[in-house]
């Protein structure tokens, strides 16, 4: 009897330490990488870096008086990356998920080859951010780039930028956009799809026994089913306002004249180029500040927009 206690007692605690080591990995990788960074961010954006001593020290709002003087000085770039930011958040929320959305539901409609359509959509987000960049970049170069000759065959030669596509301050921008809709919209097609699958057919049948249009369907039926999806991709969408450098700095690095520069690629040029951390972190600070407030209000008309359904 005392054996079996003992036993007992010994899987118990290693039961315990099992679920405890499970817990504390994610705990710790919460603590270092996300209170850690973030506390030491907010201290680094009131401190600068004395090169005599070799330590940083305490400035107080110098950095943040610093980049609101850059920001109206001219040339400063600030001005056209919170503009292109915002963009990147318009295309996303409002012309990317759009087409995602319609692009999913006539796959789930069984159009023909709709699976085939489905890889084609999904190659671009499993294949690497740098080879399609940079095959990207070729269909779009002067002397390579299939765009350049089709255009050429079909006789719009003399619309072609002199400084090329990505060299243009007027096609730059253009160019990269539609790189961002080629990339992201099928990762959404995925798993919109996998929602709309979802949707039992009892309900679809009921409604066409009824006169549901194939339209009707889309906007009443399968749009409401799915919104808490399209809510949860909303929101994911509103920190490409800050976050989002790679693909302008592999395509254009923020190129002609400043056209395509973003906040997170101004951040990242200031740490890369003058290796200032300090300015980096003050920025960061300052997004954060101005997010969180869109966050919470884009939030909770989201919530208003697409309640959430059960079935």
């Amino acid at each position: 009897m005392e054996r079996q206690v003992t036993k007992k007692r010994s899987l118990r605690w290693r039961r315990s330490l099992f679920i405890a080591t499970f817990i504390a990995i994610p705990l710790l990788h919460f603590l270092v990488f996300t209170v850690y960074t973030n506390i030491d961010t907010v201290a680094l954006a009131f401190q600068s870096f004395n090169l005599n001593t070799g330590k940083y020290v305490w400035v107080g709002l110098r950095n943040f008086r610093d980049f609101f003087r850059g920001f109206t000085s001219p040339g400063s770039v600030m001005g056209k990356a919170i503009r292109n930011s915002l963009l990147f958040f318009v295309l996303n929320d409002f012309v990317l998920l759009p087409l995602a959305f319609l692009s999913a539901f006539f796959m789930y409609k069984k159009m023909p080859l709709s699976n085939v359509f489905r890889v084609i959509f999904f190659l671009p987000s499993i294949i690497s951010a740098v080879v399609l960049t940079m095959l990207f970049t070729f269909m779009f170069d002067s002397s390579i780039g299939i765009i350049d000759s089709i255009m050429r065959a079909i006789g719009l030669g003399g619309k072609i930028p002199e400084l090329g596509w990505l060299g243009d301050r007027h096609t730059a921008m253009p160019v990269l956009l539609l790189y961002c809709i080629w990339v992201g919209i099928g990762s959404n097609i995925v798993l919109i799809s996998g929602a709309m699958s979802r949707i039992p057919t009892e309900m679809i049948e009921a409604g066409r026994l009824d006169g549901l249009s194939f339209f009707r369907e889309m906007w009443s039926v399968t749009l409401p089913l799915i919104g808490s999806l399209l809510a949860t991709l909303m929101m994911m969408g509103v920190p490409v306002i800050f976050t989002l450098f790679l693909q302008p700095m592999l395509i254009t690095n923020g190129g002609p004249d400043g056209e395509t520069y973003t906040i997170a690629l101004y951040i990242v040029t200031a740490i890369r180029n003058n290796g200032n951390l300090t300015m980096g972190a003050a920025v960061g600070v300052l997004c954060a500040l101005v997010g969180t407030p869109i966050v919470m209000v884009l939030r909770k008309v989201v919530e208003r927009v697409f309640p959430a359904y059960e079935y």
